[in-house]
């Protein structure tokens, strides 16, 4: 008889694990709410957007070559997400990578928050992180404050690592190169603010 109640208590972690790992997997997949309001935008708007993100860009390029100083520009969310769309288009499937669906982009005092929807094991799932982006050294910095991929939060420690070796894999790094006339990044009262110096 003891050894019929050891038998079933062995069984009864095995239940509760598999009904924890279950509520996870559920919790990952359920979408959290969007980090913008509304739908995604008319193709006109996303390409006014995009065009108004590059003439900023043009604006700092003419100041270095015109040798003016300390000119900088501030760029909206709704600018950066259109220059995202244009640059990503959702139509190219990476061999090694699931595309990013529903790029979503706000920025909030000196923070960058965003959202992207991508596909693991066949299932849609809603990542969401904020944190800090700088420059260093004509790089794209970014240090991570919150991470969540559904509606679980995931503690910064657990993705630290990988974010840091996917921001130095080579063609990643390259993506984070700034233009030779952008010297410097950052996030100030809800805009990207690029400058050239």
């Amino acid at each position: 008889m003891p050894l019929q109640t050891q038998v079933k208590s062995h069984k009864i972690p095995r239940w509760i694990l598999a009904v924890i790992g279950l509520a996870v997997i559920g919790i990952m997949l359920k979408h959290p709410q969007r980090l913008t309001a509304g739908q995604a935008e008319a193709p006109e708007k996303l390409a006014a957007n995009a065009g108004s993100f590059q003439n900023k860009l043009g604006e700092l390029q003419e100041a270095r070559q015109t040798g003016q100083s300390g000119v900088e520009v501030r760029i909206s969310s709704d600018e950066v997400v259109a220059a995202l769309a244009a640059a990503n288009p959702q139509s190219s499937n990476s061999a090694d990578s699931a595309p990013l669906k529903d790029q979503q982009v706000v920025f909030e005092d000196d923070h960058v928050r965003g959202q992207f929807t991508t596909e693991i094991a066949g299932a849609d799932v809603v990542v969401t992180f904020s944190g800090r982006v700088g420059s260093k050294e004509g790089y794209v910095t970014f240090v991570p404050t919150e991470f969540q991929i559904g509606r679980m939060p995931v503690p910064i420690s657990m993705v630290q690592n990988r974010l840091e070796k996917k921001l130095t894999d080579p063609a990643a790094r390259e993506k984070l190169k700034l233009p030779e006339y952008v010297t410097e990044v950052k996030v100030e009262d809800g805009q990207l603010v690029l400058t050239e110096k």
